[in-house]
């Protein structure tokens, strides 16, 4: 009996949804096009933005002015 209340606790924990995606990655100090597994509880992006950074972001910042954002793995090479 308890292990059954220990699985039905444990169970929220197990079936949480996690969102993966791969992103290319890009900035102006280390990162040249590397490719990032990007896994979330959240949904996630893969963006370019207008100074030419690239990365994984949250679909919440897809709306900002100047990010450019798609949403498939491997998308913003």
């Amino acid at each position: 009996m308890k292990v059954y209340l220990l699985l039905l606790l444990l169970l929220p924990l197990c079936s949480a949804k996690q969102f993966h995606i791969q992103c290319h990655g890009e900035d102006f100090l280390m990162v040249n096009n590397m490719l990032l597994d990007c896994t979330s509880k959240v949904q996630q992006a893969c963006y370019t933005r207008g100074s030419g950074e690239k990365g994984c972001t949250p679909l919440e910042n897809c709306s900002r002015p100047g990010w450019t954002c798609c949403y498939t793995s491997g998308c913003n090479a």
